[in-house]
């Protein structure tokens, strides 16, 4: 009898409502699947939890105020809390007796115990078994994985009577009950054997306990189960609970759908292998099966035999059954963790199974076979606030968690990751390649991998769009110049003026333009800077690239005659900064380090040894004074060996004391804790001291000891230990003196050795640009001067980037392969006299040459007009993928920056647009920027 009330009391339980808290929440995402008849809301949708249930779903939801909103973003996907038909969350253990309907699994079930990984998975209903391998092993119960409350963790305290007929039930070990107590005529009892061993007689024993159920008083079969078992079963089969039996041969399977047919009780299959195969019968009998998908996890593979008997779990179990009408739910096998749900939905895809068949199957199909349809299954008005988000779909392999609900609050929330996915129709890579469609992965600042399909790491963002391409790099731009015109010398540091944050960088990176090669407007005769930097970029070290990244040359002067020489003179002076530094590399490759002097060495080693003798004699000689050493005067000194052994940085200590009958005052200044002036007091007690003071990062204790003359100091200052040696410098009140300079000492080098001629910071870009690792942009015009500048560019192994370049189009064949690129300026087309109303694309002309060429804005915020400048090309002929290199991969090059920026590939920096179309058409538009793997937010 108190078996039945607990059973009626757990169903209480799990009728009552959840007392969640009181909080309105809207959860969104781009994608909700609502599950309930297929329903799936795209284009953004809105889930309304209210005290922790769904209050509303839908694209057109109405937000209260003062809800808490929680936004997931456009590529987002939401959809029920996962259920979990089958898990190893139970008892592993079974009951003695092969039948005891009593053992509920919900009283083993531990509601303080951490599911956390499980939950992780976006499992947040569970079935768990009282025990397996018994013909009656109890009553299975469903539980909530997370959330406050054994009340309000159990949906269903008896959700199915579990049981089995397969062979591990048809081999239950004998049942031993010793008397108690126990008499010599009734002795210990002997061992009862349990069950029949076939198939047909797992399904008698079934007939006798339904019997017992309806009541009958036989005594044979109340001794073979117990006089409980009958009373125990009576109830819940009244309840209308279902039977859950495990048969997994075909045999089994037809034995109990038979049995449970002829009985007209409700029949839920598990472990059923071979329930395909039966699929027509299952449904003519409105069974419903829980399907184990295959699936190998953290192990290798199981030996399963050679018998001709053996099972073999096939994937397509699960779409056969869909198609003839089959009620199933999805689980993963005995010896798999209910976490890889997900992924047994996606395994069931091979077999033919739908997308939606397989959401159903871990949600709503699922809670409807364990009876708990009305809590949970699907995001419908009045069920449990219980979500799942992913970065993908559910069904798709390289899809997420990123989050999971349950009750309308957090339960799990994936670790904070910097990777980044896209996924996009047409990903143009910058160089002519375009990946249709496109992939690519960015981490920790870096594009890690593009291809037609790259790895998803767990908790990345994955975004999805129409096309992506590399962030575009303005070749000459003047943001953040603020309007000067000053002239700055080769080795003036621009990354000085560069500060994050500011709104109108990012208003210039939102438009797509993530690289702008700053150039000042006034030119020096030695050449300009020209720094490459990021103005989208969140830290200093972040934005910029190159400092200098290229130097900027003016060729023509307003003499004619003179239009060169100061770039001449600097290439010069460069060639010869070039022939010091080539000559010094020879003498030191070709430099040997002389062998060391053993003679002096051991000379050496002998006055050390003598040095040491003599300290110990003197020690040995030295007198004891009885009177105590006087300690008012300035010490100081440094680490003791211990410390410098140790290699801590403790540099100095300086300590001024004033002895007065025993009692010490001073002050002390110490650089390992800032050289802050610190006032101490303390006393003496023959040759030992105790001082304590305090200082800004708190109190400061000293232990020391007076030791022939000199300080022994143990410092403590918070976690901060050290060890001092001090000699006394003075025993006179200070004298203030000017300091003396101290000299710089150089390290020295051995002898013979090639001394550096040092670096010059006004001539290293020159000698890197003539090595090919730096950029030299010059500005020249008419057809002569461009030839003589090339010519002289070239004699000194540097391919210049001209600029300007107004004549360029006279000289294409006599510059093609001695120039790394042309930056024509502003005007796109141009007509001429002779050409009439023609007009000449001369970007177009160049490319078409086999001569590089970038756009470049020439303005500050005017850079974000960048895009346009391409956009306006293109109208007028030129080709939109050239255009494309023109502002990534070409600009960068040219830049020497390519390393970096410009294209869309491993290892270089994650600057990446996101398009609503193909780049450069009239109605493609930029909809996000990252810069650095960082999207550029508003």
């Amino acid at each position: 009898m108190k078996r039945i009330l607990s059973t009626c009391l757990a169903l209480l339980w799990a009728a009552a409502p959840a007392a969640l808290g009181g909080e309105t929440v809207a959860v969104q995402a781009g994608t909700l699947h609502l599950v309930e008849n297929g329903q799936v809301v795209r284009d953004g949708g809105t889930v309304l939890i209210v005290d922790g249930r769904i209050a509303a779903v839908g694209a057109d939801v109405t937000v209260p105020t003062g809800a808490r909103v929680v936004d997931y973003g456009p590529d987002a996907v939401l959809v029920p809390g996962f259920v979990a038909a089958d898990s190893a969350l139970g008892s592993t253990r079974a009951a003695r007796r092969a039948a005891d309907p009593s053992l509920s699994a919900i009283d083993n079930f531990d509601t303080f115990a951490s599911f956390a990984s499980t939950v992780a998975s976006g499992v947040t209903t569970a079935y768990v078994a009282p025990g397996r391998g018994r013909i009656i092993a109890g009553q299975g119960g469903v539980v909530k994985l997370a959330g406050e409350g054994r009340r309000e963790r159990v949906l269903s305290a008896s959700a199915a009577i579990h049981g089995a007929i397969s062979a591990e039930a048809r081999n239950t070990p004998g049942y031993w009950d010793p008397p108690i107590p126990a008499t010599v005529d009734q002795g210990m009892g002997v061992t009862l054997r349990q069950l029949p061993r076939t198939t047909m007689g797992a399904v008698v024993a079934l007939g006798e306990l339904l019997s017992l159920a309806s009541g009958a008083q036989d005594g044979e079969l109340l001794a073979q189960w117990g006089a409980a078992a009958g009373p125990d079963l009576a109830p819940l089969m009244e309840a209308g609970v279902p039977f859950r039996m495990a048969g997994r041969t075909a045999g089994e399977i037809r034995a109990l759908v038979d049995f449970f047919a002829a009985a007209k009780l409700p029949l839920v299959l598990d472990e059923a292998v071979a329930a395909g195969e039966l699929a027509e019968q299952l449904a003519a009998a409105g069974a419903a099966v829980i399907v184990d998908v295959p699936q190998v996890v953290n192990r290798g593979g199981r030996d399963r035999g050679t018998s001709p008997d053996t099972l073999w779990p096939t994937a397509d179990t699960a779409s056969r059954l869909a198609a003839a009408g089959v009620p199933f739910a999805l689980a993963t096998p005995d010896n798999t963790s209910a976490r890889y749900l997900r992924l047994a939905a996606c395994v069931a895809r091979r077999g033919g199974l739908s997308a939606e068949d397989a959401l159903r199957g871990i949600t709503l199909s699922a809670a409807e076979i364990l009876g708990v349809e009305d809590r949970v299954g699907s995001l419908v008005a009045g069920k449990d606030g219980d979500l799942v988000v992913l970065n993908g779909p559910v069904t798709d392999l390289t899809s997420s968690v990123l989050g999971v609900w349950v009750g309308g609050e957090v339960a799990w929330k994936a670790h904070e990751t910097s990777a980044v996915v896209l996924e996009v129709d047409e990903l143009y890579i910058g160089d002519g390649e375009v990946l249709s469609p496109g992939q690519l992965l960015m981490e920790d600042g870096l594009i890690v991998e593009v291809g037609t399909s790259v790895s998803h790491p767990l908790g990345a963002t994955v975004v999805r769009g129409a096309a992506a391409m590399p962030g575009m790099v303005d070749a000459v731009g003047r943001l953040g110049l603020e309007k000067s015109t000053k002239a700055v010398p080769p080795q003036t540091e621009l990354a000085r003026i560069v500060e994050p944050g500011d709104d109108v960088d990012h208003r210039v990176a939102r438009a797509g333009v993530t690289t702008i090669a700053l150039t000042p407007r006034g030119q020096n005769s030695s050449g300009s800077p020209v720094m490459a930097y990021k103005p989208g970029g969140a830290k200093v070290d972040q934005m910029v690239l190159d400092d200098p990244a290229a130097l900027s040359f003016v060729w023509t002067a307003r003499n004619r005659m003179t239009s060169g020489d100061s770039v001449r003179k600097a290439l010069d002076k460069a060639s010869s900064y070039v022939e010091r530094w080539a000559k010094y590399e020879k003498e030191l490759a070709e430099w040997s380090p002389p062998a060391p002097d053993v003679e002096k060495e051991d000379d050496a080693d002998e006055d050390d040894e003598d040095d040491e003798d003599g300290e110990e004699e003197e020690e040995e000689e030295e007198p004891i004074d009885d009177e105590l050493w006087p300690l008012t005067g300035m010490w100081k000194g440094g680490p003791s060996d211990a410390d410098e052994e140790a290699g801590t940085d403790s540099a100095t200590l300086r300590m001024r004391l004033l002895e007065d009958d025993g009692e010490l005052s001073g002050t002390m200044r110490a650089s390992a804790l800032g050289n802050e002036l610190i006032e101490l007091r303390g006393a003496r007690d023959e040759e030992d001291l105790e001082l304590s003071g305090a200082g800004s990062a708190g109190s400061v204790e000293i232990e020391a000891e007076i030791k022939k003359g000199r300080l022994e100091v143990e410092l403590k200052a918070g976690d901060l230990e050290l060890e001092f040696t001090l000699d006394q410098v003075s025993t006179e009140e200070p004298v203030v003196r000017r300091p003396e300079r101290r000299k710089r000492t150089e390290p020295e080098q051995p002898k013979g050795m090639p001394k550096s001629p040092g670096i010059d910071r006004s001539l290293e870009p020159l000698r890197q640009a003539m090595r090919g690792e730096r950029a030299v942009l010059v500005s020249v015009s008419r057809e002569d001067e461009i030839l003589v500048c090339v010519d002289t560019f070239e004699a000194h192994d540097i391919r210049p980037v001209l600029t300007g370049a107004r004549d360029v189009l006279k000289v294409l064949d006599r510059i093609e392969g001695r120039v790394s690129g042309v930056l024509l300026g502003t005007r796109v087309v141009e007509s001429n006299v002779k050409t009439g109303t023609k007009l000449v694309n001369r970007y177009a002309a160049l490319q078409a040459a086999g001569i590089p060429v970038a756009f470049a804005s020439y303005a500050e915020v005017g850079a974000l007009e960048l895009p346009e400048m391409a956009v306006f090309a293109v109208s007028q002929g030129m080709s939109p993928s050239g255009a494309l290199r023109a502002l990534t991969s070409d600009a960068a090059d040219m830049l020497s920056i390519g390393d970096r920026v410009g294209r869309l590939a491993a290892g270089l920096d994650g600057d990446v647009l996101l398009l609503d179309g193909r780049p450069l058409a009239g109605a493609t538009s930029v909809q996000r920027v990252w810069v650095n793997g960082r999207e550029v937010r508003e």
